[in-house]
């Protein structure tokens, strides 16, 4: 009877006692899951950043030229490791002696494409060398100054016909253009969130509009223009700062 009551006892402790230890058992379980989807969603957050600046030398070259004036605003928006999409706004205004032709030419610009970054960096830096495409279109305006007559046997010596008025003078507005942009260039972080950038530019002209009596020879944010072929070449200088962006992904 004594070894009965005693086994009784045994049993009633481990059917209380089980049931108990499960629950810590699944309560501890939930728990570490919970520490690792947590560890999971703060470590896997979206790589984003957004990067805006100027372009230098635009600026520089309207500050010590008197035949130019032009600003451009760049801009990136971090989607990946290596993928960014990038923004360029600009406006030029030009005056330019071109054989016989003076004219001047201003309009804005507006290009919108990608960069993709081929540098692996190192822990701590945040440099990039890239290679991107842009689409761009510019809207623009031709005044032509003047233009010297070609006198192939002049009377007088160094006798130029020099038109400043009348045919062929004058305004050619609403003219537009479109072309791809090939880029090539890097990205150097200065400080915390300041980088210095430079790219180089090559050009290829889709379409733009021919205005009467003249040509097409600058158009803003693409550069020159020649008859022989389509093809132009321009470079920015840009100084950014960048605005990191964090989410958790879902």
């Amino acid at each position: 009877m004594k070894k009965l009551r005693i086994w009784v006892f045994y049993i009633s402790i481990l059917a209380y006692g089980l049931p108990i230890l499960a629950q810590e058992k699944i309560q501890e379980s939930g728990s570490k899951n919970e520490l690792l989807k947590d560890s999971i969603n703060s470590s896997s957050k979206a790589p984003l950043s957004l990067r805006f600046g100027l372009d230098l030398y635009r600026i520089g070259l309207t500050q010590f030229s008197n035949d130019y004036s032009g600003l451009e605003l760049v801009g990136d928006f971090k989607i990946s490791k290596e993928f960014y999409l990038a923004v360029e706004i600009g406006r030029e205004e030009a005056t330019k002696q071109s054989e016989q032709v003076n004219f001047t030419t201003d309009g804005s610009y507006y290009k919108l494409g990608f960069d993709y970054n081929m540098y692996e960096n190192l822990a701590g830096l945040d440099n990039q060398v890239h290679l991107g495409l842009r689409f761009a279109t510019s809207n623009y305006r031709h005044i032509l100054n003047k233009y010297t007559l070609l006198d192939r046997t002049p009377f007088w010596p160094n006798s130029a016909n020099e038109v400043t008025n009348g045919f062929a003078t004058g305004k050619r507005e609403n003219l537009n253009a479109q072309w791809l942009e090939f880029v090539a260039g890097f990205k150097v972080q200065l400080l915390k969130n300041i980088y210095l950038g430079l790219s180089i530019r090559l050009n290829r002209l889709i379409n733009d509009t021919v205005p009467d009596n003249f040509d097409n020879i600058y158009i803003p944010g693409f550069n020159q223009k020649t008859d022989e072929n389509k093809f132009g070449a321009g470079f920015n200088y840009s100084l950014t700062y960048k605005i990191p962006l964090s989410f958790k992904k879902k």
